[in-house]
């Protein structure tokens, strides 16, 4: 460990270290850190607009609690994992604290696994009550803070063998007879009886859990376009029978007055029924274009979710399989692709602003609150 260092050998690994960042980590800690600061601000934001709803009609989506549960394992994420990384990064050669090392690893498996697991029960969720048509519960928060529970507890209990995989391990550093110190996998571990069948299981886990949100996200969209369809039909033939009623009502107004004053009457009734029926189509399409726009921001923030997270089984994968084809193609930059994971956690609610209107109208309503809030205290 690095108090067994001297303290000239120690000053003389931080030398080392830091010339090392210096020369190759600088893409990696960028990374992370714009990461983080992302993430923070952006997770932050996601929870206060899911949790002060001023909106009925986030206050109706049946994946709120869901969300809300998300956001804030992402924000464990970029808070806490994201800094770990780059603490570990700056010191290479010299990381001595073993509890430290054992607890962030678990803990970064931990909200990668529930950040993927909780995404797929989002796209079942909402084929459920898309496609299937289901009611929402009245203990709908209930029963989804119930399983969005149990998810991360399995999670936490699946993290368990990176308890023991990682370490405080030492590690050569460039000059010859100079070990260092990393918090980094047991080379007793790092083989395909206990590294690879751990990752294999996470592998096939991970592509269930991708399989299920392309066979929901799939339905929901064909879904999506078969109502759209009705509604163009459905409207198509409303404007055919208006103009057939019009025509027939002014034949029918050339016979006698008092049969003209009828249809005048007649022509009210159903300009107020066509009205009426204009509104509440209006009103429907409107939380159709809600929908589809919620859906198609799950659906990609799903997407980036487990690009990064196979990219980093893959990584890993790899570099136990075929170690030199690891040193020679994945080495240079697995700094970054083997934090891809992280990806997920930063890029949910920027996806969400950016491609859900509602979502950031909530969040114009949210700074327009808060400023009014500031502005009616007391001095």
């Amino acid at each position: 460990m690095a108090a067994n260092f001297t303290n000239g050998t120690l000053t003389y690994l931080r030398e080392i270290e830091y010339q090392r960042v210096l020369e190759k980590d600088i893409p990696a800690t960028l990374f992370l850190i714009f990461l983080s600061v992302i993430g923070t601000i952006g997770n932050i934001h996601t929870i206060l607009v899911y949790i002060y709803i001023l909106s009925t009609i986030m206050a109706k989506y049946s994946v709120r609690v869901f969300i809300i549960w998300l956001a804030f394992i992402d924000l464990t994420a970029c808070v806490f994992c994201m800094p770990f990384e780059i603490f570990d990064i700056r010191y290479d050669y010299t990381f001595s604290s073993v509890g430290a090392c054992k607890f962030f690893k678990f803990l970064i498996h931990v909200v990668t696994g529930a950040s993927s697991i909780l995404l797929t029960t989002i796209a079942i969720e909402r084929y459920r009550i898309f496609v299937k048509n289901e009611p929402i519960l009245i203990t709908n928060s209930q029963r989804s803070n119930v399983i969005s529970s149990v998810l991360v507890g399995l999670c936490m209990i699946l993290s368990i063998p990176v308890l023991i995989y990682y370490g405080v391990n030492e590690i050569e550093t460039n000059i010859f007879g100079l070990m260092g110190e990393e918090c980094k996998l047991h080379p007793m571990y790092k083989n395909i009886e206990y590294l690879g069948i751990y990752y294999s299981i996470t592998l096939f886990i991970g592509l269930v859990c991708v399989v299920m949100c392309i066979v929901s996200y799939g339905r929901i969209l064909q879904d999506i376009c078969t109502r759209k369809k009705w509604r163009k039909s459905i409207r198509k033939r409303s404007v055919s029978s208006l103009n057939s009623t019009s025509d027939i009502r002014s034949g029918t107004t050339q016979i006698t007055s008092t049969i003209q004053n009828e249809a005048v009457k007649l022509n009210k009734l159903q300009a107020g029924t066509c009205d009426r029926a204009n509104k509440k189509s209006t009103r429907s399409s409107h939380n159709l274009g809600n929908a589809i726009r919620l859906t198609i921001s799950l659906m990609i923030a799903t997407a980036v979710s487990y690009i990064g997270n196979m990219l980093y089984v893959f990584t890993k994968m790899v570099h136990i399989l075929n170690p030199k084809m690891y040193k020679n193609s994945i080495r240079p930059v697995s700094d970054i692709i083997g934090r891809g994971f992280f990806v997920n956690n930063a890029t949910n609610p920027v996806v969400f602003c950016l491609l859900d209107r509602t979502f950031r109208q909530e969040c114009l309503k949210l700074y327009g609150k808060i400023c009014s809030e500031k502005n009616n205290s007391p001095e």
